[in-house]
């Protein structure tokens, strides 16, 4: 497993060619603005590069969540704020990256949070650190199993003097990382 941090400020059309978007991307693009379009690009890149082929010739399919796939490399990608962060992996992969600002952390973990990880989290006063670094867990969870947050508690963890614990069978492995100042990351991965 390996991942790529990019900082969208640093990125701008003119560095990055879009000349190898699709035309659904294109029309995606219009809608979505600039960043899309430079992220799709620097996907198509990468995932030529490793796949040994052109960015061109790429093809995404999507799964029921939406999920972009590539039947060459399993990927995922996610971005907030400025950060873009883009993982690789030989099995099924999900990233998450959140920018850390205030938010109401008690309500917002009742909703994703298993009751275990809840209380717990809750009895030391629900901290700022330990709201982000579940959050980007179980988002980058049900990235890989290909969900949506809305069904964030079917996989449950708990987190532990900085490390989680997965409370179901065959969860996949969580590295928590730090992408770049004033930012919180997760990666879920199956091991190869």
């Amino acid at each position: 497993m390996d991942y790529l941090i990019f900082q969208l400020s640093d990125l701008s059309p003119e560095k990055i060619s879009t000349a190898t978007l699709s035309q659904e991307e294109l029309a995606e693009a219009s809608r979505r603005g600039a960043n899309y379009a430079i992220t799709r690009a620097l996907l198509r890149q990468e995932l030529a590069r490793r796949c040994r082929t052109t960015p061109e010739s790429i093809v995404f399919e999507y799964g029921s969540h939406g999920k972009p796939q590539c039947n060459l490399q399993h990927f995922n990608i996610s971005h907030s704020g400025d950060c873009l962060c883009m993982a690789f992996h030989g099995a099924d992969v999900g990233v998450d990256v959140e920018r850390i600002r205030s938010r109401d952390f008690k309500a917002l973990g009742k909703r994703f949070m298993c009751p275990e990880q809840y209380a717990s989290f809750c009895s030391r006063g629900c901290p700022e650190d330990e709201f982000f670094a579940c959050w980007t867990a179980a988002e980058a969870l049900v990235k890989h199993a290909g969900d949506t947050m809305w069904n964030a508690r079917q996989y449950p963890f708990i987190y532990r003097r900085g490390r989680m614990e997965c409370l179901y069978e065959n969860a996949p492995h969580l590295h928590l990382f730090t992408p770049l100042p004033g930012y919180a990351g997760a990666i879920a991965y199956t091991p190869v």
